[in-house]
């Protein structure tokens, strides 16, 4: 409007414009909404990929096989540890336990909680989050422990089990032993290289707790049972001198290796319909409880303590024997190699057993 009231008219030019304004005001609006839904996709799908969340179990997945790694040069049915496309429980389904070989009295562990309610089971693989595992399929899926779950009339119950990595359940599975036979003389004299300088559990605390091993007790703990090991060294190397030794031969339960517990006695895999991993305890069970129709999972956190001894003590050669001897785990459920095994010599096989091919480690001793 002008000084007097009047409206002013726009002229043709600015009539001319005034559309391609409103037309690149729109084009810039547009634009700016795409991308910005393109960003907020592409940051949840990362989010999503790094969560573990993205679980091709309970969704058809397409299974390849594994590229040969250009340094491989024994032919092209080898492969790295860690590197085949395909989830854990596809790589599991694939295994094969040779029953005469070194992982033959790993076979057989049957336990397990089981719902015939849910038609669920979960199986349990010792120190691979089976107390949480066993309260949630007790307490929210109304299972029963039981003692011989393997296949039979249950196979078409909704199966599930959780592993761990092979590096960090090796050291879990060594402690849990060491408490259980000390002073028992329940170890095989060829392997008993351990308990030398530590004979009763007072030995095993003043070794880890160091000057804390006289404090009182806190409730459950004792003040060094939740703080960084205080080994001066050795308690780490009656672990090394234990895996110098150690054949593989299972004289305690929790020596057992995962794939061979999640095997039948013929060496082929348990069905499973879900292979979950401890470092996503939490969300892989809320997964499968609404799977299985059991809303809100909650677990518990369990019998976790820092390590006993100090790994920084340990070698490059015990490291690459440790990697050996777990070479089925690491093959079989798909986990890469620590740094320090780089130069161990163990590879993967795909192998021709009962008519299909499966998964079998190579190693090089």
């Amino acid at each position: 409007e002008n000084e007097f009231g009047i409206r002013k008219m726009p002229s043709a030019d600015e009539s001319k414009d005034r559309p391609r304004a409103i037309a690149g005001s729109w084009y810039l609006y547009v634009s700016g909404a795409a991308i910005f839904t393109f960003a907020w996709w592409a940051f949840m799908s990362a989010k999503l990929h790094s969560s573990g969340k993205a679980l091709p179990d309970f969704k058809k997945s397409t299974m390849t096989f594994p590229k040969v790694e250009p340094d491989s040069d024994l032919g092209p049915n080898f492969f790295k540890p860690g590197y085949l496309n395909m989830n854990r429980t596809e790589s599991m389904r694939q295994c094969y336990v040779n029953p005469e070989g070194m992982y033959r009295s790993h076979l057989g562990d049957e336990l397990c909680v089981r719902s015939d309610k849910k038609k669920f089971i979960f199986f349990h693989v010792r120190k691979s989050g089976s107390s949480t595992g066993r309260a949630v399929a007790e307490e929210q899926f109304g299972g029963i422990d039981m003692q011989r779950c393997m296949e039979g009339k249950h196979n078409d119950y909704y199966s599930v089990a959780f592993v761990r990595n092979p590096i960090s359940r090796f050291f879990a599975q060594y402690e849990e032993m060491f408490v259980r036979t000390l002073a028992k003389g329940r170890v095989p004299k060829k392997f008993d290289v351990f308990h030398n300088k530590v004979k009763t559990y007072k030995d095993y605390e003043r070794a880890f707790c160091g000057e804390n091993f006289n404090k009182p007790r806190k409730g459950r703990f004792k003040p060094c049972d939740q703080v960084p090991s205080q080994d001066n060294g050795t308690l780490a190397h009656a672990f090394e001198s234990f895996v110098k030794v150690w054949d593989g031969t299972v004289f305690e339960a929790h020596l057992a290796m995962q794939a061979p517990i999640l095997s039948r006695r013929s060496g082929l895999p348990i069905r499973l319909n879900f292979l979950g991993d401890t470092k996503h305890t939490s969300e892989h069970w809320k997964l499968i409880g609404n799977e299985m129709g059991v809303r809100n999972v909650t677990t518990i956190r369990g019998r976790a303590y820092p390590r006993r001894m100090n790994v920084s003590y340990l070698t490059i050669p015990t490291y690459e024997r440790m990697c050996k001897i777990a070479a089925i785990d690491f093959c079989c459920l798909n986990f890469k190699l620590p740094p320090q095994c780089e130069n161990a010599s163990v590879l993967c096989k795909w192998e021709e057993h009962e008519g299909k091919k499966r998964i079998v480690p190579h190693v090089t001793w």
